[in-house]
Parts: C-alpha cells; structure tokens; sequence
C-alpha cells in the first residue's frame, strides 16, 4: 500500500497538469494575501477577522477543487484496469491495498500543496492557519474520494473524465444555490456534498464531512474485490 502511495505520490508531482495547478493555486492564494496585506489597517478598523488573508485559497478550493481533484485521479484505478497492469499489481498485493494506496498518494500530493501554500501566506498574516488547513484537506478529500470511486466504478477513463469535470461544475453551483433556497430537490442534495457543512455556521460541522471519503473508499474496496480485473 505505502509503495503504491509513494509512486502515484512521485507521479503527480512529475505531471505537468499537476505542476500548473499547484502553480495555480500559489499564485493566487499568495497573491490574494500580498494583495490584503496592504489594507491590514482597514481589517483592524473595520473588525474584520485576519482569517480573510487564507480568503483568496478559500475561495479557490470551494470553486475550483473539484476540477483540479478529479483532472488530476479520474483514471487512477481504472486507467491501470485499461493498460491491465493492474494484474500485474493483484500478484503482488491485496486489492484493497492498491486502492487505499492511490489514495494515500493522491492525498499526500494535496496535503503538501496545501501546506506549501499556507506556509507562504505566512509572510503576510504573520501567522499560520493550522484549523484552516485541516478544514481544506477535508475537503479535497471529499472529492478525492469521490473521483477514486468514479474510477472503480466506470471502467472507461475517458468517461470518468467527462464525469468528473461535469459533476465538479455542477456540485458547486448547486452548493452556492443551496444556501439561499427553498427548493427542497435541491437542499436534499445538498446533504451529500460539502458546502452544506462548510458553508454552516456551525464550523464543527465540516468535520462530518470526513464521513463521505470513508463511505467512498468502502465502496470502491468492495467494488473493486468484486470486478473481473
């Protein structure tokens, strides 16, 4: 397991899509916290919480988290399905531990990006959002889990791309609709995907979110035991 973590782990972070987003997601969350920092008077006067200089990386993985998670693991079990080195894989460990190891890789890759860019609004705020953190690796890990269960469910790695950039557009909006509406379709689905809890005012609340991964990776396991690999 911890041998496949590391490989898919060294993967991403040879991969030029991978490399962009990490420069993405950099580039804006540093440049939103120099761009704040200039107005650290205004924050005070007005009583605004310092927690605004982490707004600009906030921001980003609430939008643009889907896309990157699943552009980046859409194909993570079933493109070695499709080669069939995943046979190769079977001989040597469990299923289970292929599976628990793409995505101990995968959510290393983010873990380190995200620390990578918390560290460098550092210089900004003076300080390190260590809660903030926490809460942004549990949510990456919603749609990473989410992105490896589309992977063992559909075998087609082209199909799961098309998935998984449709649904990282589509649970966003419907978030961000959820939490102004009425619409009772739309507040029920809301319940299965992060931003009802990330966007309550009860910040425990997010750590429910923890639940969804685990229901995923269990789904994926027994999915996976069960395939004619």
């Amino acid at each position: 397991m911890f041998a496949i973590g590391l490989k898919e782990f060294k993967v991403l972070f040879k991969s030029i899509r991978s490399i962009l987003i990490v420069f993405i997601i950099i580039g804006i969350s540093t440049g939103t916290a120099k761009i704040l920092s200039q107005f650290s008077n205004q924050f005070d006067s007005l009583g605004l919480n310092e927690n605004a200089y982490v707004g600009g990386l906030m921001v980003l993985l609430f939008i643009a988290a889907p896309l990157f998670i699943t552009s980046l693991a859409h194909n993570a079990v079933n493109q070695e399905v499709y080669s069939r080195t995943v046979r190769f894989l079977v001989t040597k460990t469990s299923r289970s531990s292929i599976l628990l190891g793409k995505f101990l890789g995968n959510f290393l890759f983010w873990v380190v990006c995200l620390t990578i860019s918390f560290i460098l609004i550092m210089p900004f705020s003076n300080a390190f959002y260590f809660l903030e953190l926490i809460q942004s690796i549990i949510f990456i890990s919603y749609f990473l889990g989410f992105s490896l269960l589309l992977s063992t469910i559909i075998s087609s790695p082209s199909i799961t791309m098309f998935l998984g950039i449709t649904i990282s557009i589509i649970l966003p909006i419907i978030g961000m609709i959820s939490i102004g509406t009425t619409n009772v379709f739309i507040q029920i689905v809301s319940y299965i995907t992060p931003y009802y809890y990330f966007t309550n005012d009860q910040t425990d609340f997010t750590y429910i979110v923890v639940i969804f991964p685990v229901i995923f990776l269990l789904i994926s396991i027994i999915t996976l035991r069960k395939r004619d690999l």
